[in-house]
């Protein structure tokens, strides 16, 4: 790929959409029956105390609530999830792991840190950190500009 003479700003918005295309393309060859958005999500059930709401799952996830309940459905259906009534308030969804999601991810332990491996081959613990940073900074300015197109909406 021949970035030259492309602004900085421009390629780095062009390679994050590539990157993204890839990694979603190589999980859904790996994940024979959920997709790569789905092994997110669940694996995004792990980073709540308690099991998220669906509200919660699409702010934690950047996707819109009708995405997730489509996709939770979908796990539900494929036995990796259930979507249980919050037990105080009703009009809220929980989402529960089965258990089924550890199971997989344990048998694909070694093909998951390979890949980890292989895709960041060559960064350093400094070019790790800085690219973290980085990205949790355009997350937040994207969260600052979805505000600004809701309000215009």
């Amino acid at each position: 790929m021949n970035l030259t003479g492309i602004p900085d700003k421009y390629a780095i918005y062009g390679m994050l959409f590539s990157v993204s295309n890839r990694l979603q393309t190589f999980g859904d060859k790996l994940f024979t029956d959920m997709t790569m958005k789905q092994h997110f999500l669940m694996i995004s059930l792990g980073m709540f105390d308690q099991p998220p709401s669906l509200k919660e799952m699409a702010e934690i996830n950047g996707s819109s609530y009708q995405n997730i309940k489509r996709m939770a459905n979908q796990l539900e259906k494929a036995g990796y999830l259930k979507i249980l009534p919050d037990s105080h308030d009703k009009r809220k969804q929980r989402l529960v792991s089965t258990g089924k999601f550890e199971e997989l991810a344990t048998a694909l332990q070694d093909v998951t840190a390979n890949m980890m491996d292989t895709l960041f081959q060559g960064l350093s613990q400094e070019d790790l950190i800085t690219t973290l940073k980085t990205l949790v900074k355009m997350d937040q300015n994207l969260g600052g500009m979805m505000k600004i197109a809701e309000n215009q909406a």
